[in-house]
Formats: C-alpha cells, structure tokens, sequence
C-alpha cells in the first residue's frame, strides 16, 4: 500500500492559499484543503462553502428542454397517456419517482415502470407493448436510460408512440431521433456535464412545476450519491439540499423513515451511500426492483413499513449472495493465475447478474486491476467492469465491439454481454489492448492523505473539516497522518472488537483494530492514517482520530526486515493481494517445510504469544525466521492453531487443507510467476 500525500504548497501557492483563507474568514489549513481539491479562488472557495439551490443552473439551458416541455404540455391539454420507463438501480428508481411526482403536480398521472436486471438495460419493446395493449401510449418518458436506444424509439414512433429521453449516460455517436435530454450531449450551453439521472428529471420536473419540484431533492441527493457521482458543483448543491429535507423530521418521508429506523439520526452523505442506497438497489439486484418504486410512490404507512422490511430481507440476502460469488471469483482467478492479467476477466454460469457490479468493485479493489466479472444469462454471458485509476475500460470494451452482444457505461464502470463460446477471445483480445496501455494503468494500491500532523489539531480545524460536507466521489474526506514506533493498542473494553492507543496528536480509536494490535507494537515506525472525529458528551467536546490504516515503509535493516515480512502477510491474509513481498525467496510453499516446523511447533503449545515475529525468534531460532512467520500465519488462518489469552494454542481435531488458506495460496501464485 502506497500512502501519496497531498500537494506541496510553492510560495506563491502558499499566497492563494492565505488569500483564500482571509477573504473566506478560514484557516489556512482549511483554505489549503480547498486549494488542493482545486478551489483555487477566493470566488471558487465562496461558492464552495456556500452551497445550495440558489446555485442551480437553469433548466431550460438543456438542449431539448423547451421541446420536451411543450410536447408535455401538449400530452396534459389533450389528456393524452404517458408511461414514464426507469432502469432498476437506486437512480432509475428515484429519476422514476420524481418524474412521477413533477408530472403529477403538474396535472398528469402517469403510469411507471421499471424493468429488473435480467431484462437487460434501457428500453425493452415487449414490456412497452404490453403497456400499450392495455391502454394506448401516447407518449414515453424514459429517465435514466434510453440514449443509446435509437432504433428502439424508430419503433415505438411507428407504432405511434412520441418519445422524450432524459438520460445522463455517454452518448453514442449516432442519437435517437426523437427529443432529447442529457448534458452530456455535445453543443448545448448546460454548464455542468454530471448530473444522474434523477438529476436531469429533476431539471425536466422543475421545468414543469418550478420550486415545487425542490420537495423531490431528497431522492435527487440519494441518486446523486447512489450512482457514486462526482460531488462537486452542482451535485454538491443538489445533495447539500437533499440533505436539508432528510434531517428536517417534519418533512422526512414516510418510505426513508421506515428504511433509516431511527428518527433522531443525523443523516449523511455517507448514510446515503451506505445505509439507504444499498437497500433500493438490493431490490434490482433480487430481481424484484418494483419493490422499491412501490416504496417511493406508496402512502400508506403499513404498506410502507412492509415494503421497506422486504427490502431489508433483501440486502440481508443480496450480502450474503456477493460475499459467496467474490469468494469463488477469487479463487478462480488465483487458480487460473489471473491475478497479474492486465485485465481481468472471470465468468461463471451459475452466478447471478445482480450481485457481480459489487464483486467486480471488490475484486478491482484487491487486485488493483480493471476486472469484468461475468454471469450466466439465458445462454450467454452478462458482464459488469469496474476499472482502476489512468484505464477508460469503456474504451477497451468499445475496441472489442464486433465480438460483443451489448456494451455501455462509462470510463471506469460498464456493462457488457458476450456469447460464451466469445469469451476466451474477449478475454485474450482485452489483454492485449489493456497491456498497450498498462504503462498508464495505476495498478499500485494507494491511500490518499493530505499531509502529516505533528501536533494535535484544533477544535477550530475540526469544525471547520465539517465545510467540505458532504464528502464522497471527487471530493475525499480528509484524512491524515501521523507516526508511532511501539504503542499499545488494547480492547476498549472486554471483549470489544474495537481498539484504543495514543498518539502524540490524540487518542485514536482502531473500529475492528485487532489487525494491527502485532504492527503496532513492533518497535520500527509506521504511519496511522487516520480522520478526525469531533464529538461532545454532556456538553463537552473531544477529539479522536478514527484509524483507516497502519502502514510501514521499508527500510534496509536486518533487524527489521522480520517486521515488514510480517506486514505484508497481513496484508495478504486479510484478503488484500500484493504484486510482491519482502523476501519472497525466502519463503517455501513445500509441504515438507511445513511437517518440519508444524512438529516444532506443536510443541510450543501453552506458550507466551505477542506476535509472529518475536514468537518466531525466541522458540524457532534454528528454522528461517521468514519460513516460520509464514508457517505461523497460515497455520492460525486455518485454526490449526490459535492465540487464546496470549497462549499458542495447538488444536489437534482440527484438521484443513493448506490451500484453503488465503495466504498460502497467495504465496503459492506468486512463488510460482516468480520462479
């Protein structure tokens, strides 16, 4: 893991940046956080720390707004019937519902639809004629999708049916012919390119019903986050809005009340992300995305709560599902030895479309590569990409269109369908693109930190890191640096999972800290990441900083060299793949080796122990310090041994298999690219 700190300040940075900081009445490491997210003007940095509706572009600025608002008009003065068609995400489901709402307070009722998952994405001419059977479609509104649907909408205008698009997707290069709405269509005079898909129904219903349509920003401020979309300018505004309407309670819905539970909760951006999006997408990714649009549209306060418990149960499920599809994806790609592909592709048949957007994320994330990971979907293959930092993976699979069914997205996600007997031809086509370009790839692990605290912070700073809110997608939450050589970091009580140390800035608190108890205590130095958490109890405050990692940094020193070793299996054990170790040649996946000090071991049992390395040292002085760190770390992953009060514990019923250890089968990989 790579720590890359913020921007060095020159000298006349450093005199913007105190300009910033008194024109805004900011302290100057305030206005530096501004500066280095390119708020680089005391205009910009005014704007930025005062954000809000009165902000928001106009409309009607939107190429084909005026056009999509007369035909609207047209359809309500000729009571003409409209069916608005969504997509399944968290997006298509809100874009569906404020659509919804702004047409119902504009005089129209229309009907509403989105698909699920397996009928694919965009426009699906089937389902529209079925609607169209049961009552005559004079007009169609999709929202979310449709911009790449052109010959679709030549159909549905032949059937008679007048067709407006909202979408914010990357247009193709050839439009629909029909009246359109997206700001990512070139030459219109709309100055922000970002918005979601909500976002641009929004635009569409404030045009319609003016402020009116400001009650909806709420679900405009969820999609926002949902679709992870870049959390400057005017979605900055438009969540900062949302948000207002979350954490009014007397106007908090009755659909968001039954899903957050608690009432008095201050909600987030990050409770958005985290708590609320994940239960509207669980719907589209258990097949039943209705769910949550019934949720959304619904007034009745019993069905509310049922609905909102199903979606619930269907998290709970969909949690369960992706952590089983990334377990056999991982083993996959380490079987197939994938893991250094420039790209990496893995299917299953067996593994269902809803889940594998999630587990090509986490896979991206462990293996710092683009990765698609692929389905099984009526005798073909359904694939999600999630790509890294410098890779347009949308590029890549455009490159290798004429092998492909289907294919859309965006730089760094996309969605994909191949033929199976295709897809080892996809995969050897990818690679050869994606490793022309590997030079630009960033496939180095990182952590972003703003710079090293020395001393502790201020209660002003604290404050004032709360005027970067809401923090997500292109705008970080801050997090900083500091380093300690030995602490000790202990439970903050019994039996907690969560641990305490200190530092010379403040206490930090480690939310699962057992990881690091070992790191932390060996005597070399290392880098807290961490973010500041301002709290007050009984009208007190306090600062703590919550630890988001524990990092060395190599060094030539025989005496350390153990350490680090003993880092970066951590790393590897706990699910986080790495390129190369320290001392690899020193290691041996021989099962031989591990008989000998297995027998070494297990008389050993009833022993005082702190950590691998210094257990390794003091009883295993005649073996390979390395070997016998390794051995020790993948004998406690399998639970052959384990720690219990600080004794080595031999347990001899139990009985594994080497390779079901995540970090002998890491190792294994490795030794055998690098032999």
């Amino acid at each position: 893991m790579k720590i890359v700190y913020g921007k060095t300040l020159t000298a006349e940075e450093t005199r913007v940046v105190n300009n910033i900081a008194s024109e805004c009445g900011i302290l100057f490491d305030t206005a530096r956080l501004l500066f280095c997210r390119n708020i680089d003007t005391v205009q910009k940095a005014k704007a930025f720390l005062n954000p809000g509706k009165h902000a928001f572009n106009d409309p009607f600025l939107l190429g084909g707004m005026a056009d999509a608002v007369n035909r609207i008009k047209k359809a309500k003065d000729l009571g003409e019937s409209v069916l608005i068609f969504g997509d399944y995400d968290a997006d298509g489901v809100c874009a569906t519902t404020v659509l919804y709402y702004t047409l119902k307070d504009f005089g129209i009722t229309a009907r509403k639809f989105v698909p699920e998952r397996e009928d694919n994405y965009g426009l699906n001419l089937n389902t529209i004629s079925e609607f169209n059977k049961e009552q005559k479609i004079d007009l169609l509104i999709s929202v979310d999708c449709g911009i790449s649907d052109g010959e679709k909408i030549k159909e549905l205008e032949r059937l008679g049916i007048d067709v407006i698009v909202t979408d914010h997707h990357e247009p193709p290069e050839v439009l629909p012919e029909c009246i359109k709405i997206n700001p990512k269509i070139p030459g219109q005079r709309y100055p922000f390119k970002e918005l979601c898909g909500a976002g641009v129904a929004y635009k569409l219903g404030y045009a319609l019903v003016g402020e009116k349509a400001n009650e909806y920003l709420d679900f405009v401020a969820l999609a926002t986050v949902a679709d992870s979309m870049d959390l400057v300018e005017e979605n900055r505004d438009i969540v900062v809005e949302g948000l207002k309407l979350f954490n009014d309670k007397n106007r908090l819905k009755l659909p968001f009340k039954n899903i957050i539970g608690d009432a008095n909760k201050q909600i987030t951006a990050q409770t958005l992300a985290y708590t609320i999006a994940p239960r509207i997408n669980a719907g589209g990714r258990m097949g039943d995305a209705a769910t949550a649009l019934k949720l959304f549209t619904c007034e009745d306060a019993v069905e509310s709560f049922d609905l909102a418990v199903k979606l619930e149960n269907y998290n709970t499920m969909r949690q369960a599902e992706c952590d089983k599809i990334y377990r056999e994806a991982r083993q996959k790609i380490i079987d197939q030895k994938a893991d250094n592909d420039s790209i990496i592709l893995v299917a299953d048949e067996g593994w269902k479309t809803g889940f594998i957007g999630i587990v090509a994320a986490k896979l991206v994330e462990e293996f710092a590569r683009p990765v698609i990971v692929f389905a099984g979907c009526d005798g073909y293959f359904k694939g999600s990409a999630r790509s890294v930092e410098g890779f347009n993976v949308y590029d890549a699979i455009c490159s290798v269109k004429d092998l492909l069914l289907t294919y859309g997205g965006h730089s760094q996600a996309a969605g994909v369908s191949v033929s199976i007997e295709n897809f080892e031809k996809l995969k050897s086509e990818l690679n050869l693109y994606a490793g022309q370009l590997k030079n630009t790839m960033d496939t180095e692990q990182k952590i972003y930190a703003e710079w090293e605290i020395l001393e502790p912070i201020s209660l002003r700073f604290a404050k004032e890191l709360d005027l970067l809110e809401p923090c997500g997608v292109s705008n970080r939450k801050p997090l900083f640096i500091t380093s300690v050589s030995g602490v000790d970091s202990n439970p903050l009580k019994v039996g907690s999972p969560h641990y305490a140390f200190k530092t010379s800035v403040f206490e930090m608190l480690d939310f699962n800290g057992e990881r690091n108890v070992a790191l932390l205590s060996f005597p070399i130095e290392k880098k807290v990441v961490f973010e500041v958490n301002l709290s007050t109890y009984k009208n007190k405050e306090s600062l703590k900083g919550y630890v988001k990692g524990v990092y060395t940094e190599y060094e030539e020193s025989e005496q350390n060299q153990p350490y680090y070793l003993y880092n970066d299996l951590e790393i590897i054990a706990s699910g986080k793949a790495r390129g190369s170790i320290h001392h690899l040649d020193e290691l041996s996946v021989d099962r031989e080796d591990f008989k000998r000090v297995f027998s070494a071991l297990k008389n050993l049992s009833g022993k005082y122990f702190k950590n691998a390395v210094q257990f390794a040292k003091k009883y295993l002085g005649n073996e390979n310090v390395y070997q016998s760190i390794f051995v020790i770390k993948v004998f406690i992953e399998l639970g052959i041994f384990s720690i219990v009060n600080n004794k080595f514990v031999f347990n001899e019923n139990e009985k594994n298999a080497l390779t079901n250890s995540k970090l002998y089968s890491k190792i294994y990989s490795l030794k055998v690219d690098y032999d």
